[in-house]
């Protein structure tokens, strides 16, 4: 069918310019020198602005009438759906605006980089402050009767209601906060420093490309490198993935590690066949962090993966490891702490509360509701109300996240999202792999990435969210199954 055909020629040039536009991203937090912000900065809006162009075109929309009224596959229709849905929220938002945006993006990062090495949050407010505003103007042109995070949240998770996240969230805060008291009553005395020591940052790479890899990484389309906070980026083809080192806790370098290959495993299983336009995308946020939270919580955090890791840590660190064991390193990973700042440090239970004092603060900002000048003191105000104590200084508080400096407000949620979908996710490999346990222990990932890739990367965006979780798990998302995960784990580590 020629007008398909011609559909999808405009759609994959529009997706390889934003892949063009990634690869920028990814340079700039990992390989830019320090001078190159402005030229950077004037490059990502030019992408932007051509990008822009070629979504408001009408050609596409008279292609995508035509369209809806033929004989078409179901990927088919997914692709029309999708790039429907973004063009109609492109003509809407004036091009100036978006180059705007993508100018104060790459000033804003490199403003927060140098802010949180300084502990200085003065360096970073200007900067956050003209991006609150932007991305409030952009919502505003998107639907000046919805609240704005309201609209931004839409833009990382299209297909899950607003209300039902809101259910969710509020349902982790309060059934979390009540599993947290009885830790903190309990007489339970877990292993706390199995990691704890000095490791040499060459060692920990070495350690975490073997970790990569036995996930089945395929470092042939990807790469594993460093940055000030851990991302991902690329395609089925290109996968970049980063963390982060630290000398005196191996921990902190192995999760990130694992979590962000979460990431990269996905875009890599994404179907070959439809590269380049959404049926051959990942689906949106929620079901992105999915992944990650599954191999990083699910996998990494479990008694089995303890067990296949500890003789790869007496080899890499003998020293430290000879008389620890995996019991004492499954503890230790999962030790609930009453005083952790930091959100990707955080165990299972107390992270949904970072997350929830980041979703109450990001929406008070673009909702107008509180200025850039009070984040500091707000931000110390909700962590002693949900965490039980102040950080003592603004880089362990406000300005420990990347996140605010891309203009990502309504991102946060799909952290909590996400993890919900992975404990419904993994509920059902589980049930549909014999002995998930024992293959975990003896480094077998295979069957658990096969089936990930048949329920979940396979698919793209031909489904919507719930419809993806349906028919991977047999029903629509729903926290219950994370809430028995932990309840169940927790319980028995600290004999609630």
């Amino acid at each position: 069918m020629e007008s398909y055909e011609n559909f999808e020629e405009k759609v994959k040039k529009i997706s390889n310019i934003q892949q063009a536009a990634a690869v920028l991203g990814w340079d700039q937090e990992v390989m830019m020198p320090e001078e190159g912000i402005k030229p950077r900065s004037q490059q990502k809006s030019a992408l932007t602005s051509v990008t822009h162009g070629l979504m408001t075109d009408k050609k596409l929309g008279e292609l995508i009438e035509q369209l809806e009224d033929e004989d078409l596959s179901e990927e088919q229709r997914a692709n029309i759906r999708e790039v429907k849905r973004e063009k109609k929220k492109a003509v809407k938002v004036p091009e100036d605006l978006l180059k705007k945006i993508s100018e104060t993006e790459s000033e804003a990062v490199d403003a927060w980089k140098k802010s949180r090495e300084q502990d200085d949050f003065q360096k970073f407010a200007p900067h956050l402050e003209k991006m609150v505003e932007l991305k409030r103007e952009y919502a505003g042109h998107i639907d000046p009767d919805e609240e704005p995070y309201k609209v931004l949240f839409k833009d990382f998770e299209p297909f899950i209601r607003f209300e039902t996240m809101e259910e969710i969230l509020q349902t982790l805060k309060d059934r979390l906060t009540e599993i947290t008291e009885k830790i903190k009553e309990s007489d339970s005395s877990l292993e706390k420093g199995a990691f704890k020591g000095q490791f040499s940052e060459e060692k920990q790479k070495k350690l975490n490309r073997e970790l990569v890899e036995a996930l089945n990484f395929d470092f042939s389309r990807g790469r594993l490198d460093v940055s000030t906070h851990p991302f991902t980026s690329g395609n089925r083809y290109d996968t970049r993935i980063t963390t982060r080192y630290n000398e005196q806790d191996l921990s902190k370098s192995i999760l990130p590690t694992v979590h962000e290959t979460g990431h990269g495993l996905y875009n890599q299983g994404l179907p070959e066949e439809s590269f380049g336009v959404p049926a051959g995308s990942s689906r949106d946020l929620s079901v992105h962090e999915s992944q990650s939270r599954l191999w990083e919580n699910h996998v990494a955090r479990s008694k089995p993966f303890m067990k296949f890791l500890l003789p790869k840590l007496r080899e890499k660190f003998p020293e430290q490891f000879e008389e620890v064991t995996a019991d004492e390193c499954y503890e230790s990973v999962n030790q609930v702490y009453e005083d952790n700042p930091i959100r990707v440090e955080a165990d299972e239970l107390t992270y949904h509360l970072h997350i929830v004092v980041r979703f109450e603060l990001g929406k008070e900002l673009v909702n107008g509701d509180i200025a850039v000048e009070e984040l500091p003191e707000k931000w110390n105000d909700k962590m002693e109300q949900y965490l039980g104590f102040r950080p003592e200084n603004d880089a362990e508080g406000c300005l420990q996240d990347i996140h605010w400096g891309w203009g990502n407000f309504g991102y946060f949620p799909t952290y909590t999202v996400g993890s919900v979908l992975a404990a419904q996710i993994f509920e059902a490999a589980s049930q549909d792999i014999d002995s998930l346990d024992q293959k975990i222990e003896e480094g077998e990932f295979d069957p658990l990435l096969e089936w990930l890739r048949e329920n979940i990367h396979s698919k793209g965006k031909v489904l919507k969210t719930e419809d993806l979780i349906k028919e991977a798990t047999g029903r629509k998302p729903t926290p219950e199954p994370f809430i028995s995960y932990i309840e169940e784990k927790y319980s028995d580590l600290y004999s609630l």
